[in-house]
């Protein structure tokens, strides 16, 4: 497993061996051992900017995945890029009365199942997609 790490906010203190590990533990639990992604760590402006350019949605939102792969059919290790805005998991983690690394670890895991052709836009593939969440932080958690 490789993982470039930008971080391009002041907004909260990252730990890196944390971000490593929740890769890891996330991509075992795909049988994706090898693969490589980026993480960006941003603001909500950044965000924002990159989901107008991208998705033409004006709003900031916690987590964008740009995948390298065309379908979870395709092989290859490089996954993609997986961008987090770290000021929304901040709030956010306040308002559901949840530590930050958890929240935090909910988006990068969600972009990683993203990145391996997850997706949320249909009431099924949301279902399935949240339930494999789970599983892996749910594993996460077992291991803190």
């Amino acid at each position: 497993m490789k993982i470039d790490i930008q971080n391009l906010q002041n907004i909260e203190k990252i730990d890196k061996n944390k971000i490593i590990e929740c890769a890891r533990h996330a991509l075992k639990a795909m049988a994706e051992d090898d693969a490589e992604l980026s993480l960006v760590l941003v603001n909500d402006m950044y965000i924002r900017n990159l989901n107008w350019k991208y998705r033409q949605k004006d709003f900031a939102t916690d987590v964008l995945a740009f995948p390298m792969r065309d379908s979870r059919r395709l092989s290859g290790s490089i996954l993609g890029d997986v961008v987090i805005s770290v000021e929304t998991a901040k709030r956010e983690a306040k308002k559901r009365k949840k530590n930050f690394q958890e929240e935090f670890n909910l988006y990068f895991v969600h972009g990683i199942l993203h990145l391996l052709g997850y997706g949320d836009e249909k009431p099924r593939a949301r279902k399935k997609m949240k339930a494999k969440e789970q599983e892996i932080l749910k594993l996460l958690k077992g291991l803190e």
